[in-house]
């Protein structure tokens, strides 16, 4: 059954609450909206991870923060304060409508609570645990192996506006002045017409099953250095230091290209405020997750956070993807190269989608050949 004819709203909320990847994916929804409702005001609701990519974007008129950490630490806490000001922050607001980005039901109970009259989501296998109840008005997803930014866009259907074609539009990704600033420190001294390409690379991500071997890293930096007079940066997030150090540990120059080991320190330079200027192997100094995205100009990672946040600024992007299916959730563009030896299948019933991946698609077959003739394409860009 077709869902009946929606007069234009007035006041739109968003939710996506995690991770980074999936809500800088829901920016291109964002935008579209923008690009077709001028006027109307837009919020979103996330959690307190995911807030860093939306304040003070200039497409936003309104930013809502889940208390996910407070749930966790003290349940009956969350439902007594922070759940009650949360649905009271969302009522006041006063929306007319809410898209549920996500799917599930802690992102389909906020506007429920909220009392929102009309609560977009996914109908069919998008619509997960009780969100398919939670939402009122549901749009089938596109038939087939559809992008994540393709079927959030399918939502607009739900509005009674025609999606556009995901490539088609321009994701609109806010770097607040403050993190181009810190990302000019990092990078001080270093000129962009006489430097060495530089080369971020990722290490983390949020599960084992999407982490490349750091050998295989150490390999690549190597060659990047050595054959092609690289400057290579190794980046991290709470946590992954483990992965920055294992890295180093594996480093073996065939031949030293005129410096000594003051690249790679003791201290890891997990402490250090820049990165040298000359070509070698340097660890990012610590900095938050909008700084680094200032940073980046080419970029090596996973299916992580950071790679979705190159993608969308159109940064030359070399992605390995495990797990999941590169045509529905890898980096999108013509500027990124992603390397997946097979669409992955699913995971045995009652195992948990996170611990495992399948064989034809492990990141373990993934060579480190296979990965530097993504970067040789994108050195000269």
């Amino acid at each position: 059954m077709s869902n009946p004819p929606l007069d234009p709203p007035q006041r739109i909320l968003i939710v996506r609450l995690s991770a980074l990847g999936d809500i800088i994916h829901g920016l291109t929804l964002l935008t579209a909206l923008r690009q077709s409702l001028p006027d109307a005001t837009i919020g979103w609701l996330c959690e307190p991870a995911g807030a860093q990519l939306l304040e003070g974007h200039p497409l936003l008129d309104r930013l809502h923060v889940a208390p996910r950490r407070k749930w966790k630490l003290n349940h009956w806490c969350a439902f007594g304060s922070a759940i009650a000001s949360l649905r009271r922050e969302l009522k006041g607001a006063a929306y007319d409508v809410s898209i549920d980005l996500q799917g599930l039901s802690k992102s389909a109970m906020w506007p429920w609570l909220a009392g929102i009259p009309i609560r977009i989501g996914y109908a069919g296998g998008r619509s997960r645990e009780l969100s398919c109840f939670l939402n009122n008005r549901r749009v089938p997803p596109p038939q087939g192996p559809s992008h994540v930014i393709q079927c959030g866009l399918e939502l607009m259907l739900g509005l009674g506006l025609m999606p556009p074609v995901g490539i088609q539009v321009r994701t609109h990704v806010y770097l607040p002045d403050i993190d181009r600033q810190r990302a000019g420190e990092i990078l001080s001294g270093r000129d962009s017409r006489a430097a060495p390409p530089l080369v971020v690379m990722s290490l983390g991500a949020g599960w084992l099953t999407k982490i490349w071997a750091p050998e295989k890293y150490a390999q690549l930096a190597v060659r990047l250095v050595e054959e092609r007079n690289a400057c290579v940066v190794l980046a991290w997030g709470p946590g992954e230091e483990y992965l920055i150090s294992e890295c180093l540990d594996h480093i073996c120059w065939n031949k030293p290209p005129g410096y000594g080991n003051d690249t790679i320190g003791p201290d890891r330079a997990f402490t250090r405020s820049t990165v040298p200027c000359r070509p070698g192997i340097h660890v990012m100094p610590a900095s938050k997750f909008m700084e680094l995205s200032a940073v980046i100009s080419r970029f090596v990672g996973g299916d992580t956070g950071p790679t979705h946040m190159a993608a969308a600024l159109r940064v030359p992007t070399v992605s390995m993807m495990g797990p999941l299916d590169a045509r529905v959730n890898g980096p999108l563009g013509e500027h990124c190269t992603t390397i997946q030896h097979a669409v992955p299948s699913r995971p045995p019933r009652g195992v948990n989608h996170r611990k495992w991946c399948d064989p034809q698609t492990d990141l373990k077959h993934v060579t480190v050949d296979e990965v530097y003739s993504g970067c040789l394409a994108f050195l000269h860009r």
